[in-house]
């Protein structure tokens, strides 16, 4: 019988933080900063701070105990809302 099992992905540059996690207690206080958001994120970091690269700015975000086994991607906004001002003023109309 086959387990049906998904690899969990994480660049190698998460596997190092994952590893100095565990081995030196002051890496749980820094805060760490995510490059990649495809990685999934691990039980590790239950309650702490993180910051997110987006692409063009940062999010800091506290991970908690439903953003496990997410990625870190979901957690983040990297679009600007697209307003426009003859669509707002159409609707002003309307009403």
């Amino acid at each position: 019988m086959m387990n049906n099992s998904k690899l969990i992905f994480c660049s190698p540059f998460f596997w190092k933080k994952i590893y100095l996690y565990k081995k030196y207690p002051i890496f749980k206080s820094a805060e760490k900063k995510i490059f990649n958001r495809s990685s999934i994120i691990p039980k590790i970091f239950t309650n702490s701070n993180i910051k997110i690269y987006s692409g063009k700015s940062w999010h800091r975000r506290i991970i908690n105990k439903w953003m496990i086994g997410f990625k870190f991607g979901e957690f983040t906004w990297n679009r600007k809302l697209a307003l426009y001002k003859a669509k707002q003023l159409k609707k002003k109309k309307k009403k």
